[in-house]
Order: structure tokens, then C-alpha cells, then sequence
């Protein structure tokens, strides 16, 4: 096979030289590799391994800071000086994604490489080494798409040469020989679009149905899939890839022509998945349920899709809790990201008859308690019902904006975080996690915002489900601590916005995209494919309360050169075939 020069080569060289050192006895090198089934199937580890395992990060919880969900305490951070237009270019908040990426990638390339992955043995049996060899070619496929795709999610945008462009695709391996020739350009849009679904629809032929013991297919071995395989690919998690690359493909920003068949292709996808979740893993006992709350602290919730390896401590607690309760207050959340969930009734705060400007905290959307801190809220120990922590925030309290070490916002984060840890414990207990890059929130939104362009929000003959019954399975289902939702026995607003029209209905989801995702690093994405530059660079506010006097005033003014991210500026340096995105021009 004809090899050519990927990207990156310094990291891919250093992964390279880290793989094909000889061990001890100098049993291996390049030429004989092939023969070393443990080494090749350690590309694939390796590759899982560049999966982030943790939302305390800056593509995740601190990109909120820089969007109208929150903002960060640290003026120097990479999040605040990116939201106020001070980004360093040789440390940008976004650079490391290119770099794990493509690291992930090379992996995968060397497995698929002339095939010799899915031609190697790896078990003395024989049925179960066919199974293992397909699931690893499935997953090499597969986590290239998932790679390809984060990247074209991050760095996709308008060249400076005024077309709609993705990332360098890399589907081959670095030839060393080649390194004076290194010359890398990135693909259109439409490119990278069709080579990641290529690589999704290869692992859709390698891979099994859901990593599931409950729902084992006869070509499945006991030993090699099953729940053995949880937090690796299966089908399921696949069509949840292809549904979101379709969904930011018709979006917008990336959808000048407004072409209505990326839409189904979006609402096909993240149909199967649904469907998936409420006829199969809903039939067996403490499966699947769309009515059950969703706990944060449970990395093999019933809602997971395709989630990262877990991580156990107390990194959410340190970093979002008040300094007054063991924390460093690192981001607050902003007056925008509160107004913006819904009343007590289903309503907007500003149509609702239940909700007092008076009293802002009371008689709002279950949602709300789940996922934000504020005056007089308290920390309960989940175990035994224990008050740990009152905020106190109201009349220049020690959790009021203002102090060094408090929210910049007169809010905090209490979404995922784990009730039973307390920094005073004599033992101090800590909370499991996980990322969920794909579950079922995320289809149900994926599908009622592409659903409701193509055929309207009521409409169910086409895909199975209606725009409105994806949104009322998150409006109506309850929360962590077991409070039902809005929806629960009816939902009059849902109806309403239904009954309007795809506008009205469209601008529901977008909002409920924002409450249901927020802090989990959606919001920067989100409104970046939706094109809505304006409302990235409208300044964010904060609450200080004086008496029973709620005064709303300005934290941070926000200032985005583009609707794009920059392409790292290291990267600029490497080729002089890399166009970078509009507006970062000065990143070359």
C-alpha cells in the first residue's frame, strides 16, 4: 500500500517510536510487527486511551466560560482570555484537541494498515478470535470517524480563501522516508462529511449491536462481547455519531443552501437510536426507562450511548463548590443560563403565571434545583439527608460576587456533583464519572430539532416519533433526586410551540438544548452551527442581592473575532497549505 504523509508529525513520530520499541530481548521491530497480535491490538487500546475521560476540562465544563452559560473566576484563563478576545495564540484552549486527535488516528491507520489487524490471529479458538478480529476492526473504523468528527466539530468553519472547510483527512499512515515532503491541506466540509461516514458505515459492518449481555447476537461470543465491551463501539453508538455529524452538517452555518435531506439523514439516525433504546434495552428489569431520572455519579446509567472510561475523585467538587465549602469557585453560571430555564408550569419565566420576579427561585423547572446553586440552596448529603452547606449569597454573604475565592456570578454548578462529598469528613468520599459523549438526551434533542425541519413538530409516520414527543421524553421525566418533571402529566407550553410551527418550535429546542446540555461544552458548538455570532459576543451578567432586591449587572463583556474556532497556530507553521479560518488571520 502506497503510504503518504498524514498531519502532525511530531506527535505521530513520537507515538510511532513509543509502539515499536524493541522490548528487552529485541523480539519485534517494523519488519516483523505483524507477528506481535498483543502489540497490534494495543493501537487500539491506545486509541481509546486519547478519549477524554472527564467533562473537568476545558472542552467541556470551562469552554461554558466562553458562552453565555457561565464564566470563569480567573481572568487568566484560557476560557476567559478566549471569550474576550486576549487568546494566546501558542496556547489556545482548543489546540490539544488537535493533537489527541490525530494522535488517536495514526492508531487506527497502523491497525487498518494493508489490513493486517483484521488478519492477524489473536485467540487460539477459533470463534472467538473471528468475533475479537471484527470488533477491532469495527472499532478502528469507528474511532477514526469519532476522531475525524471531533475534529471537523472544533475546526470546521469559512477559510480565509472564503470556502466551507473541515480538517486534513488522514486515512494512511506516516511514511518516515517521506518527512522532507510533509505538505498537509485541510478538506472541504462536504469531504470530511463523507469520509466520516465511509468510516462509520465500514464499522457498522465489523461491529455488535449494543455492548449489552441481554442483547447478544448469535455471531456474539460470551467472552469477547457483551458487557465485557461496555465504554467501547457498537452499532447503536455508531448511528449516535452519524446522527450528530449529519445534525451539524444541516445546520446552519455549514448548510448555506439549506438543504432539507441532511436534516432526515440526522432524524433517521438519531430515530434508531431511539428506538433502539425504548424497544430493546427497555425490556429487561432495571433497564432502559424514559420516565427515569438521570444520575451524573452513574457511568452505566440505562441513558448512556458511548461513554468514556470512569474516573473516581473529587476534581467537580474542587473545582465548583465556594471556597467556604472546600471548592475554588472556578466558574459561575450566568444570570442568561438561569433565566433561561423554564417555570414551574413548563412556561418561559417571562410568559408564566407561576413565576414572582420577586422570588426567582421559586417555582421553577425541576431541572433548575438539578443543575445550579443559588441563595438559601442547600448541599444535601444524598446518603442520609443531611444539610452539609447553605449558600449564602444575599447582602454581601461569604458566596457573594465579590470575594476572591467566590463565583464571579453569585451562582454555582451543582450539576455533576457528587452529594455525599464533604472536604471535613474525617474520610472523605468521591464521586465516579464518566463522559457521556452520546446518550439518550442527546438523540432525543438531535432528533426533535432535525425531525421538526423536515416534516414539522407533530408529525410521527415518518420517523416513528414526533419532534414534540422526543422533547416531551426530557420535559416529563424526573429528575436526580426523583422530583418529576414539567411534562409529568401534562405540558400546555410543549403544545403550544408544537401547534405554532416549525419556528416556534424550533427556538424550544434550542433552548432546551441549553438547559439539558449546559455545562457539558455543547453551548460553544451549539451556537457556533446554529451561526449566531451575535449572541456568542452579547455580555453576560451576574446577581447580588441586597434585601429582597434582585440587581442584575454585567460580568464580562465577550469579544469573538469569528463565528469559527482557529486553527491551531502550530499547526499554520507546519504547511503552507493550511488556510486558516476567518477572522484568526493573525493565527499563521
Amino acid at each position: 500500500m502506497k503510504r503518504y504523509i498524514a498531519i502532525v508529525l511530531s506527535i505521530l513520530l513520537f507515538s510511532a517510536c513509543e509502539f515499536l520499541d524493541p522490548l528487552a530481548n529485541g523480539n519485534y521491530t517494523e519488519s516483523n510487527i505483524d507477528d506481535y497480535p498483543t502489540l497490534l491490538r494495543g493501537y487500539i487500546n491506545s486509541a481509546y486511551l486519547q478519549l477524554p475521560n472527564t467533562y473537568c476540562q476545558d472542552r467541556f465544563l470551562f469552554s461554558e466560560g466562553a458562552t453565555d452559560n457561565a464564566v470563569m473566576r480567573d481572568k487568566a484563563s484560557r476560557a476567559s482570555l478566549f471569550a474576550t478576545g486576549n487568546s494566546v495564540m501558542t496556547d489556545d484552549m482548543f489546540s490539544d484537541i488537535w493533537s489527541e486527535s490525530y494522535t488517536a488516528i495514526m492508531n487506527c491507520n497502523t491497525f487498518l494498515k494493508d489490513n493486517v489487524g483484521f488478519q492477524t490471529r489473536y485467540y487460539v479458538d477459533a470463534e472467538s478470535d473471528r468475533v475479537l478480529r471484527h470488533c477491532l476492526q469495527g472499532d478502528a473504523f469507528g474511532l477514526r470517524a469519532f476522531f475525524h468528527a471531533t475534529l471537523l466539530a472544533y475546526f470546521g468553519g469559512k477559510g480565509t480563501n472564503g470556502e466551507l472547510l473541515g480538517v486534513p483527512l488522514m486515512t494512511e499512515v506516516v511514511d518516515v522516508a517521506d518527512i522532507s515532503n510533509y505538505q498537509v491541506k485541510r478538506a472541504t466540509y462536504d469531504e470530511c462529511v463523507a469520509q466520516i461516514i465511509k468510516d462509520c458505515d465500514s464499522a457498522l459492518a465489523h461491529l455488535p449491536l449494543a455492548n449489552r449481555d441481554f442483547l447478544k447476537e448469535t455471531s456474539e461470543t460470551a467472552a469477547v462481547t457483551g458487557a465485557v465491551r461496555y465504554k467501547a463501539l457498537d452499532r447503536v453508538s455508531i448511528h449516535a455519531l452519524k446522527a450528530m455529524v449529519y445534525l451539524r452538517w444541516a445546520s446552519p452555518a455549514f448548510n448555506p443552501g439549506n438543504d432539507m435531506s441532511r436534516y432526515d439523514l440526522a432524524a433517521k439516525e438519531a430515530a434508531f437510536v431511539m428506538d433502539h433504546k425504548l424497544t430493546k434495552e427497555s425490556t429487561v428489569v432495571n433497564g432502559f426507562n424514559p420516565a427515569a431520572g438521570f444520575f451524573w455519579t452513574d457511568p452505566n446509567s440505562p441513558e448512556a450511548v458511548f461513554v468514556s472510561r470512569t474516573v473516581t475523585g473529587s476534581t467537580f467538587e474542587e473545582a465548583l463548590y465556594p471556597y467556604s465549602f472546600g471548592g475554588t469557585s472556578t466558574l459561575g453560571p450566568t444570570q442568561e443560563l438561569v433565566d433561561a430555564f423554564p417555570a414551574a408550569d413548563g412556561y418561559p419565566i417571562s410568559k408564566s403565571a407561576v413565576y414572582d420576579p420577586t422570588k426567582p427561585y421559586e417555582n421553577r423547572d425541576p431541572r433548575f434545583y438539578a443543575a445550579i446553586y443559588y441563595d438559601k440552596a442547600q448541599v444535601i448529603r444524598s446518603s442520609n439527608g443531611k444539610v452539609m452547606y447553605t449558600f449564602d449569597i444575599a447582602d454581601g454573604g461569604r458566596d457573594a460576587i465579590g470575594g476572591q475565592t467566590t463565583s464571579p456570578t453569585g451562582y454555582y454548578v451543582k450539576k455533576f456533583l457528587y452529594t455525599n462529598w464533604n472536604a471535613s469528613d474525617a474520610d472523605v468520599q468521591k464521586g465516579t464519572r464518566s463522559i457521556f459523549f452520546f446518550d439518550w438526551t442527546q438523540m432525543c434533542l438531535a432528533f426533535a430539532e432535525a425531525a421538526n425541519k423536515v416534516v414539522g413538530p407533530t408529525d410521527s409516520g415518518t420517523y416513528g416519533f414526533s419532534a414534540r414527543q422526543a422533547l416531551a421524553y426530557l420535559r416529563a421525566r424526573s429528575t436526580s433526586d426523583g422530583t418529576p418533571g414539567i411534562g409529568a402529566t401534562a405540558d400546555p407550553y410543549l403544545d403550544e410551540c408544537a401547534a405554532a410551527g416549525k419556528e416556534a418550535f424550533d427556538a424550544l429546542v434550542r433552548n432546551e438544548w441549553r438547559i439539558e446540555t449546559c455545562f457539558e461544552g455543547n453551548r460553544m458548538l451549539d451556537l457556533r452551527r446554529w451561526g449566531l455570532l451575535d449572541q456568542l459576543n452579547k455580555s453576560v451578567s451576574g446577581v447580588t442581592i441586597t434585601g429582597s432586591t434582585y440587581t442584575h449587572s454585567v460580568v464580562e463583556s465577550r469579544s469573538f473575532a469569528s463565528l469559527w474556532l482557529p486553527i491551531p497556530y502550530l499547526e499554520m507553521r507546519k504547511s503552507d497549505q493550511m488556510v486558516q479560518n476567518e477572522g484568526w488571520e493573525s493565527y499563521k
